[in-house]
Order: structure tokens, then sequence, then C-alpha cells
């Protein structure tokens, strides 16, 4: 049974539950533990509502209350604890936290909350993950913001971000780097154009530099 199902399970089966106590919870003294009269227990944060206190006896709506700040409080904890090891995109983590059960409402709050402490920025995410991209998988940008895309980045943010921090310049060097590799397989250039295509870069820069090639090869 998950929590969402004991708080309805009690909230039915039990409607004199009330408050036994409150622990802080931590150094900050940011949230408490609540304990019930039957033993469960929730995380809240401070400040409590004036009416919280010892012995008040609980309502379906202050369960469903309890319930949604425990939610909140405990994803924002994992949120937290997964994006001081790795950076990642707020869509990706919606995702996640949505996987582990957390409702829309709560997950947008939780994403809120790590845009303004800092642990969650599209922007630096997209300018590292485009770093480390070009470096050990070259291609073009059109490639680039599909692949931001898949990571959850926003349509909008990957095209501008893809179309400032990579030029046409860097695209093709991006493209040098791939064509060289790919000769070294042997292909045609039949062949060396399909495998730049799916690279994404475009049609043009890729029959340019292949008629540069074979034209100063003569």
């Amino acid at each position: 049974m998950d929590r969402k199902e004991l708080v309805e399970s009690s909230s039915s089966q039990n409607v004199n539950l009330s408050i036994a106590s409150f622990q802080k919870r931590g150094a900050g003294e940011e949230t408490v533990t609540v304990s019930l009269s039957d033993g469960s227990s929730f995380f809240m944060p401070l400040p409590l509502r004036d009416s919280w206190v010892p012995g008040k006896f609980l309502d379906e709506d202050d369960m469903e209350y309890l319930y949604t700040e425990d939610s909140y409080i405990r994803g924002r904890e994992w949120a937290a604890s997964r994006l001081a090891l790795r950076e990642d995109s707020s869509g990706r983590m919606m995702q996640k936290l949505q996987q582990r059960g957390y409702s829309s409402g709560v997950s947008r709050r939780i994403l809120d909350d790590m845009k303004t402490l800092g642990f969650l920025d599209d922007h630096r995410f997209t300018e590292l993950w485009l770093r480390e991209r070009l470096r050990t998988h070259p291609e073009g940008r059109n490639a680039l913001v599909a692949g931001l895309q898949k990571r959850g980045i926003s349509g909008e943010i990957a095209r501008s971000q893809v179309f400032t921090l990579v030029s046409a310049e860097d695209e093709l060097q991006a493209l040098d780097q791939c064509l060289k590799k790919f000769r070294r397989q042997k292909l045609n250039d039949e062949k060396l154009l399909q495998r730049l295509m799916r690279r994404g870069f475009p049609y043009s820069s890729i029959i340019r530099k292949l008629d540069r090639d074979n034209y100063g090869s003569t």
C-alpha cells in the first residue's frame, strides 16, 4: 500500500485520527515530522497552519493536505540529491518525478524550487551537453537540436541555444571531423552523403565539401 492509499484508508476507517506530536527535521529546521495517533507519520513544511497543534483531529481534507505536503517534501529532497550528482533538464526531471508517482502539481512545485535554488537550469544543461556532444560525437546543428529535445529541453530553448553557441564554422569543423572518420572506412560518396545527413549536416554543405575534396584530389 503506497502513502496515498494509506491516507485514504486511514481517513475512511478512522475519522478520529489526531496529531500526536511534531519533531523538527534537520539543522535548518525547515520541515517537521508530524506523527498521528495511529502511528503513521508525515513530513510537513514550516510554518505550520495555526490550528495544527497536538491533539487536533483531522478530517479528509486535512489528510489530503498531509499527503500532498509529505509528497512534495520527499520529492524535493529526492530531486535535490539527484541534481547534486549530475545536471539534468527540467523536462526530464518532470518525467522522472511523475514516473516515481508524484502528481503534476507537486512535480511543478518541486521544479520551481530547484530552479529558484539554482539546481536546475536548462540553459546551463544545454551548454554543458553541447560542449561534450561536439567533443565526443560531432554532428550538425539540426541533429543537436533534436538531441536536446530528446533530453527534455523545449524546442525553443534547444534551437536558440544551438544556433547561439554553435556557429556555422563550428558545424563545418564538425563536418570535417566526421568526413575524415568516415573516409577511413573506405565509403563511397553516396554512403558518405547518407552517413553525414544522418548526423544532421545540411545537404548543401556536404555536397560542397565532397566536391571540394574530390576536386582537390584530382
